[in-house]
């Protein structure tokens, strides 16, 4: 059986009814013969090695026999070794499927008593991923968008189960590298020409990914976004545009807090504690566009971890650049007071999703709604605080009634939604917690579904002019 439909891991998904006269997997003829065959690989028998045979039992012995992490592990390299995307794309898939459905629960690993084992052993199965992924080639754009898809929904289950992600960043950075329109050659140094060689032409430029969208595709549309920032902070590093257009394929189908316990802590779990503290050791010692780079593409895996935008900003005022990292401050702030109550919420180790440091950095960048109508700022802001000062004066009616002017005069559904969240704001600041509760649904409601050409035109028009 050589698998290249998605149907072809049903079976192997599949719960297996129990049978307690079966004998254990790994007694059985084709476990044996799988095994002394995977151990050809990287020997002087390499060669001899008869893949379409390991694939074809593997299966077999997972779909009928029992699962075995080990059985798996063989089998996501065979889907992985031909460099072929599609099965590529099937072997992330049958490793995000296994994770749902049997991974604890698998020989030889299972339970408590593999609860060590069985991070070690997702870690190797990554990091072969990765080095294999290095072989693809991928001519289609709606190949390439399948793989990132579903490297976004293992990294999902992944980080479920607090399993290692470091494998799974490098190879996001790795398939993006690999997009349709790119050099497989990029990066590597040019060779000199020899005497008499005609010296190459120069290479074009890096064409632009295509920026499909689709509606209803969420995950489409964040690796199409997410491809697009890249291409812009490459071309144009020192353009803030790339890191709002990454922020808002991050943070922009989030429309809702996640589920929480009394305390606050989440079922999500951080980012991993050594890379972390890799970025931050790395940043104390000065830090380079390599490492920036390194820190923007985890904050893509880990939508609610804050403190990497506070460090990524920090890092770009170091490197000469202080109009992104005013651009990410910027939109960090507005996705924290958009999601009200985000900055009490904890990941499932206890940590926050906002910790001193990074609510501290938060601040200036909210500060001219504070400021009451400054130059540069936006209406509602200037709107807000007129409003708070009748609110001290005793006269709620009155407040309200300037917001709403504010309101029907909002030109945009950008406009209209931060004239009501205002209204929301100050009806919880007089003491009305569950009209005010009311408003902030009904503001998430009416963005719901909203998307980017209507809430935010002047960004496309910004893409269309820096493409042409």
């Amino acid at each position: 059986m050589r698998i290249t439909d998605r149907s072809h891991l049903e079976p192997l998904l599949a719960p297996l009814a129990t049978r307690p006269e079966a004998p254990p997997l790994d007694e059985l003829a084709d476990f044996a013969w799988l095994d002394e065959e995977m151990m050809k690989i990287g020997s002087l028998q390499h060669g001899e090695m008869d893949w379409a045979g390991a694939e074809a039992r593997a299966a077999r012995l997972l779909a009928e026999a029992g699962k075995d992490l080990r059985v798996l592990g063989h089998l996501l390299h065979c889907l992985q070794h031909d460099a072929s995307p599609r099965r590529f794309t099937l072997s992330l898939e049958l490793l995000a499927g296994s994770l749902a459905a049997w991974w604890e629960s698998a020989a030889p690993y299972a339970g408590p008593r593999g609860a060590r084992a069985r991070p070690k052993l997702f870690a190797q199965f990554t990091q072969r991923a990765v080095k294999l992924a290095g072989g693809l080639r991928f001519t289609q754009a709606a190949q390439h968008d399948e793989a990132l898809t579903a490297l976004a929904a293992l990294h999902d289950a992944a980080a479920a189960r607090e399993l290692p992600l470091g494998a799974l960043e490098e190879l996001q950075r790795e398939l993006q590298r690999l997009a349709p329109g790119q050099s497989a050659d990029q990066g590597e140094a040019a060779k000199p020409a020899g005497a008499g060689t005609a010296a190459p032409a120069a290479a074009p430029p890096p064409a632009a990914p295509e920026a499909r969208l689709e509606a209803g595709n969420e995950r489409g549309n964040r690796q199409a976004l997410l491809a697009m920032a890249d291409f812009l902070n490459d071309q144009v590093p020192d353009e803030a545009l790339g890191y709002r257009l990454r922020r808002h394929a991050v943070w922009g189908s989030i429309q809702s807090l996640p589920a929480a316990r009394d305390d606050g802590r989440t079922e999500l779990a951080p980012i991993a504690a050594d890379r972390a503290a890799d970025y931050r050791e790395a940043l104390a010692r000065g830090g380079d566009a390599a490492l920036w780079r390194r820190i923007e593409t985890s904050l893509a895996l880990s939508p609610y971890w804050l403190e990497g935008h506070r460090l990524s900003a920090g890092l770009a005022e170091r490197l000469g650049h202080p109009r992104c990292a005013e651009a990410i401050r910027d939109e960090a702030a507005r996705f924290v007071a958009r999601l009200l109550g985000l900055e009490a919420l904890r990941f499932n180790d206890g940590s926050p999703f906002v910790d001193d440091d990074t609510r501290r950095w938060l601040q200036p960048a909210a500060a001219p709604a504070m400021a009451g109508g400054g130059a540069g700022g936006d209406p509602w802001q200037a709107g807000l605080e007129e409003a708070r000062e009748r609110l001290a004066e005793g006269d709620l009616a009155a407040a309200l009634a300037g917001l709403d002017q504010g309101l029907a005069a909002a030109q945009a559904p950008r406009d209209a939604a931060y004239w009501r969240l205002a209204s929301a704001d100050l009806l919880h600041e007089a003491g009305l917690a569950a009209l005010a509760s009311q408003h902030y649904r009904a503001v998430q409601q009416s963005i719901a579904g909203i998307g980017l050409e209507a809430w935010e035109p002047a960004l496309l028009a910004r893409l269309e002019e820096a493409l042409q």
